[in-house]
């Protein structure tokens, strides 16, 4: 190959090479940016209490003052709404009543009685704590109103479905029984004692001295009375009734929203938690209608 040719091919050979170089120094491009990762679900927690969330927490107190041990949990503000089914079994008398229970009781001219007489906490050991010195602290509250809850153990709202239908079959039992009773001059065998409900677990309503005073009871009962039509006294509804108590936790004088109280080693410790109390009504145990209520603040 002659140098003249050899001049010539030079060239052309850097020419054919300098577009490869180029490509192989272009920058890349920049890669596209990843999808965010989507964002996860907004989780909305019910803040409110109701009769088993109410319950556990009791529980939960009543097992860490039997076990000695300090608890923490943060209760003090949350809301509750809890329903107390009572009358489960048909009317009683006045006098099994007990204070701080819902009953349902038949009163002499026939007529059905819904009835809760708050029990008076304001002096309890329940409510009334004892500082370093052993004096009783202090209390911001001129009332203490107490409500227990029948049957801790069961978280159930509503009668059981053995108990409705035993109060729906109840007036026409009474009736087939008063008959025949008539018919054959049988005197009616008296009332059994009534049984004492176990009172372990309940509410403090609490109320401030120099507060509002209205739609506060002042010691008297909470009562709505169901009447009969044209001389025929009223039947108990099917599913019993439910007293429904609502309100915001708040804390005793020493901080704490649940206070327990044990007698013993081998007895149950006994828990209320402070509420201030918003509204109570009572209600148709099976359907929730409304039949009355009270806003006492």
């Amino acid at each position: 190959m002659s140098i003249t040719t050899t001049r010539l091919a030079a060239p052309i050979a850097l020419a054919a090479v300098l577009p490869l170089l180029a490509s192989c120094q272009k920058p890349s491009e920049p890669a596209a940016p990843e999808a965010p990762a989507p964002a996860p679900p907004t989780v909305v927690l019910d803040s409110t209490l109701n009769r088993a969330a109410l319950l556990a927490a009791l529980t939960e107190a009543r097992t860490a003052t039997a076990d000695g041990r300090p608890r923490d949990a943060a209760l003090s503000g949350r809301t509750v709404s809890v329903r107390l089914p009572f009358g489960c079994e048909g009317a009683g008398s006045t006098e099994q009543a007990q204070p701080g229970l819902p009953t349902l009781a038949r009163g002499d001219d026939g007529s059905l009685m819904l009835r809760v007489l708050p029990e008076d906490f304001a002096a309890s050991g329940l409510v009334v704590t004892a500082g370093a010195d052993d004096a009783a602290t202090s209390s911001p509250w001129e009332a203490v109103e107490g409500f227990w809850i029948a049957r801790p153990w069961s978280g159930l709202e509503t009668c059981r479905p053995s108990e409705a239908a035993q109060t729906a079959l109840q007036p026409a039992q009474e009736a087939e029984v008063e008959s025949k009773s008539e018919a054959e001059g049988v005197v009616s065998p008296a009332p059994q004692p009534s049984v004492q409900t176990e009172r372990t677990s309940g509410l403090a309503a609490v109320f401030e001295t120099g507060g509002s005073r209205l739609g506060r009871r002042q010691g008297q009962a909470y009562v709505h009375v169901i009447r009969g039509d044209r001389g025929v006294d009223p039947t108990p509804a099917p599913g019993g009734y439910a007293l429904r108590l609502e309100g915001r936790l708040t804390a005793f004088a020493d901080g704490k929203a649940v206070h327990c109280v044990q007698k013993d080693a081998e007895s149950r410790p006994v828990c209320v938690a402070a509420l201030r109390l918003d509204r109570l009504a009572f209600e148709d145990g099976a359907t929730g209608a409304l039949l009355s209520e009270w806003r006492p603040r």
